[in-house]
């Protein structure tokens, strides 16, 4: 067996409903590493702490419960005693062979492999709607091969490679939605290779109800173009090259971005998005809403020096 354990970061808050589904897949991964898994409470006022004590497995806890997964992530990493470093969300179930596909492509030579995110059966309509909204391009059918960009609920790293690449970004507004671009930005910056892995997969339990819906992706549009126009870690980057053109073609984005997802989802044979249409141009809305605020907040930033004094409330 290899000595050089593996570190998976798990970042909770609240996550008592999924957090023994989501050790007990970890746990029964089959890989020839002992495992280190360190679950980052944020403030939960459920049992997720208690629930998580019943594995082995290292529960430490985030300041003052910062309510940032950003910082959680940032905290596990820290703590953690492995090679690679595999941020694993709290609602992300792993399938079998996960973490052994992590690993082969990281023994490829690749610095960062990002898994496939798939949907788990029986999620509410709302929750189905939600999760096709986002993850449309990280999904189980998606190829194999290099990306600018994956999202960090199934994002792994060489240790030397998140060191070199500063950790998540844990400024506001960025703490809580896009804090991966900019470490990934680096790590391309130096020739550090980005794969996506879709045998590397976990099932997202995406929450149910509209408001959590539109809340979720009003909070992605409103760093999406500070985000990615600084770091350039996106897979159309070149829509947020000028940013006021871009916050002033929202109305023709949220279209256009629409039917983008409804069309990636038909390609790939899931005709359930066609009974989502409505919800789907509804969180493309809220997205773009997010976009106009978030991007105006960054400029008046800009422009007064000032200290950002806001905090997302809890999700």
């Amino acid at each position: 067996m290899n000595e050089t354990p593996v570190s998976v970061v798990i970042p909770a808050r609240n996550s008592g409903t999924d957090i023994t589904d989501v050790l007990t897949a970890v746990f029964g991964q089959q890989v020839d590493a002992p495992l280190d898994v360190v679950v980052v409470d944020d403030g939960s006022s459920d049992n997720t702490v208690s629930l998580a004590n019943h594995f082995p497995c290292r529960v430490i806890s985030s300041p003052a419960g910062s309510g940032s997964p950003a910082r959680a992530r940032n905290l596990g990493a820290r703590e953690s005693r492995g090679d690679p470093i595999v941020f694993l969300d709290s609602d992300c179930i792993a399938q079998p062979g996960w973490l052994k596909a992590i690993l082969q492509a990281h023994g490829e030579g690749h610095a960062v492999v990002g898994g496939a995110i798939d949907m788990p059966p029986g999620l509410s309509f709302t929750a189905r709607a939600d999760y096709l909204c986002g993850f449309y391009l990280v999904h189980g059918q998606c190829p194999r091969g290099p990306v600018p960009h994956h999202p960090p609920p199934n994002l792994s790293f060489r240790r030397n490679a998140f060191v070199a690449s500063g950790g998540f970004s844990e400024a506001w507004p960025l703490y809580y939605t896009n804090e991966e671009r900019q470490p990934l930005a680096r790590l391309r910056e130096m020739r550090e290779s980005i794969l996506f892995e879709p045998d590397a997969a976990v099932q997202h339990r995406n929450r149910p109800g509209l408001f959590a819906m539109l809340k979720r992706h009003y909070r992605w549009g409103f760093t999406a173009i500070e985000s990615k126009h600084s770091t350039r870690s996106a897979r159309m980057a070149w829509l947020y090259r000028w940013p006021l053109v871009t916050a002033l073609s929202v109305p023709i984005l949220a279209i256009g971005h629409s039917v983008f997802i409804v069309g990636l989802w038909l390609r790939h044979g899931r005709f359930e998005i066609i009974l989502h249409v409505p919800l789907v141009l509804i969180s493309r809305i809220a997205y773009g809403i997010g976009m106009l605020a978030g991007v105006a907040d960054w400029y008046r930033r800009r422009l007064t020096h000032a200290q950002p004094a806001n905090r997302w409330g809890s999700p």
